[in-house]
């Protein structure tokens, strides 16, 4: 099927000025798609503002809920922002203080034991699942006055494994309207009252045919009239329309909806993956977490919680070998998941003795590393597809032209499983998804500074846990960050390979420069570059790795050539230079390698934090 892309040239050349993101140049911005014979499905932009994306102004205005759970609780705003001691990434009277959290995590011995530490302090509980199972319960006798047989379902983080102490409850009453078409909706004139359908006057089978807001406001209505403790109740227009409120009775936040049988689904499959490796359960609260407290992951204009573990799904089915399955496997296998069945747990441990244990060995540890790695070079002009464990160029996609959903190409892109036209992060702005990489960044930095060695400073996880700065903040400090400087377990006759990893591997343009004969009392420069970087042969090798995985008998140096070769067939010709930089090899005291860059511009360093993770293992390679 044909596609063709036309792209605004005065945009193109903003985009390359601007070199936002990576560098990743996503031309999904203003692109005219047409696609033969499906133009009615075609995909559209998100975002309208950006250069390259936008500062996501919604297509839809949402309500804001910026201090409206202190007025649901509290009854009024708060006089002033909360303190540093006071803050926790959930609104619950519960919830773990972060300084309190971190104070324990310094404490302790390992990075491992700050894991654990971590998961024992901010998991539910039995008593945490108790309560909010009293919650629903009692909501369930409340709509059987007027609805007879209703069942409310709990959903989310409450019952996938992943919710944090304090978390909202997300409900929804299950009703078969979600089957019909919207010509199937009784359309009435007015919300009903209570007593007419207590009555008969309105018979419970056309209330359940309402539309979504008529329902919501019909149960609005119920939850005033029986439950005096709720203060209010806030409707929030979305997708799939919520109602919001606090419960003073159970101390918890709701988030209610009607005919969510795709989150119910979605929550059972993150609670089956969490069962199949339990790595999954503990890499992704550990990543949620970090989104959470760094302010991208949570709120509206924000990464919500469900694509941020497809995130981390993505993450551990692209590795060698795959921690988890594709999800197309995994749905074809699980009866639990095709039937809904979201609390037949029986029948879901069953399931999961259809599928062989990962013979990938590596620790939660490891993998954490390797995730923030992963993600600061990934190639994000590509759709994640967690259903085939793969990822797709957004230029290549070709729609479902049956599906009703437009998939809306945002900054990130991930493929919902069970949905192939709707992408789970077409919501975050792009202020939330500079923050991501900026974070990204900023952990990288401190694993390759050492700062996950135990120590009496701030060491491990709590240095994980940050709000980024601003991205004027960044820049400024980007300026300053231009030398970078790497210790090599390697002889000094090693430096040749340093050469070669860079002219023959990563294809950047490298001249030799003349050495002084002079000697520092440290060491002594046995190999000097000046460095001249065309394309970006550091973004997306992960994925290009997959063409020449099969050349079992072709030498790691010319591999790496050929990905290169591969990266750069995909861009644009360009004569422009993204990088430049100095390249000194030199033999310290200790008869080792020390490896320095000196790079000539303030531009973001995340090819100076590939470049120290990729020469030392090549090395080891070659």
């Amino acid at each position: 099927m044909a596609v063709s892309f036309y792209l605004n040239s005065a945009l193109r050349r903003t985009l390359r000025n601007t070199k936002k993101f990576n560098y990743v140049y996503i031309n999904a911005m203003n692109i005219l798609i047409n696609y033969d014979n499906i133009s009615s499905n075609i995909p559209y932009i998100k975002q309208q503002k950006s250069p390259i994306f936008t500062s996501a102004i919604l297509l839809k205005k949402h309500h804001t809920t910026k201090n409206w759970k202190y007025l649901a609780r509290d009854g009024k705003k708060p006089d002033k922002s909360p303190s540093e001691e006071a803050i926790s990434v959930e609104e619950g009277s519960d919830s773990i203080r972060h300084l309190d959290l971190m104070s324990k995590l310094q404490n302790c011995s390992s990075l491992s034991k700050q894991i654990e530490t971590f998961i024992s302090e901010l998991s539910l509980t039995s008593e945490d699942f108790k309560k909010r199972t009293a919650f629903c319960k009692e909501l369930e006798e409340i709509f059987g006055i007027y609805l007879p047989k209703i069942k409310v379902h709990q959903f989310g983080s409450s019952i996938n494994g992943l919710g944090f102490k304090g978390c909202d409850l997300d409900v929804c009453l299950q009703t078969n309207s979600e089957d019909k078409d919207v010509e199937d909706y009784a359309y009435l004139k007015d919300v009903p009252s209570l007593d007419d359908v207590k009555n008969g006057v309105v018979l419970p089978e056309i209330v359940l045919r309402m539309t979504p807001y008529f329902m919501l406001r019909f149960v609005r209505r119920m939850l005033f009239f029986h439950c005096p403790d709720i203060k209010k109740v806030l409707v929030i227009k979305a997708r799939c329309p919520i109602l919001r409120f606090y419960r003073s009775k159970y101390d918890i936040f709701c988030d209610f909806s009607l005919e969510s049988k795709v989150s119910v689904r979605n929550t059972m499959l993150l609670r089956l993956l969490g069962h199949l490796d339990e790595r999954f359960s503990v890499l992704t609260k550990l990543i949620r977490y970090w989104g959470k407290y760094g302010g991208f992951v949570g709120d509206i204009d924000r990464f919500n919680s469900y694509s941020f573990s497809l995130l981390v799904v993505h993450f551990l089915q692209t590795r060698n070998p795959p921690v988890l399955p594709p999800i197309n496997e995994v749905y074809s296998k699980s009866e639990y998941i095709q039937r809904i069945s979201l609390e037949d747990t029986a029948l879901m441990f069953e399931d999961i003795k259809k599928f062989s244990p990962s013979s990938n060995t590596k620790t939660v540890e490891e993998l954490l590393r390797e995730f923030f790695f992963h993600y600061l070079t990934y190639d994000f002009s590509r759709i994640m597809q967690p259903s085939m464990s793969s990822s797709i160029p957004i230029v290549d996609f070709v729609p479902d032209k049956d599906s009703e959903d437009k998939f809306e190409v945002n900054t990130v892109n991930i493929q919902d499983p069970f949905r192939p036209n709707f992408n789970v992060t077409a919501v975050p702005s792009f202020e939330s998804c500079l923050k991501f990489r900026n974070s990204l960044y900023l952990t990288c930095e401190a694993y390759q500074n050492n700062a996950f060695t135990p120590s009496t400073e701030s060491w491990g996880l709590p240095l994980l846990f940050n709000n980024p700065p601003s991205e004027t903040k960044m820049q400024e400090r980007w300026k300053k960050n231009l030398f970078h400087k790497m210790e090599i377990l390697a002889p000094p006759d090693d430096a040749d390979k340093v050469k070669k990893i860079l002219e023959h591997a990563l294809l950047f343009n490298c001249s030799p420069v003349y050495i002084d004969s002079e000697d520092s009392s440290y060491s002594k420069v046995l190999l000097k570059l000046q460095c001249k970087v065309y394309h970006n042969t550091w973004t997306g090798r992960e994925w290009a790795i997959e063409k020449f995985k099969d050349s079992n008998n072709q030498l790691p140096l010319e591999t790496e050539h050929l990905i290169s070769k591969e990266l750069i067939s995909k861009l644009e010709r360009s004569r422009q230079i993204l990088n430049e930089f100095t390249c000194e090899c030199k033999e310290n005291t200790d008869g080792k390698l020390t490896v320095e860059l000196n790079f000539k511009e303030s531009k973001a360093p995340f090819l100076a934090v590939f470049l120290k993770e990729y020469i030392p293992s090549m090395i080891k390679k070659i």
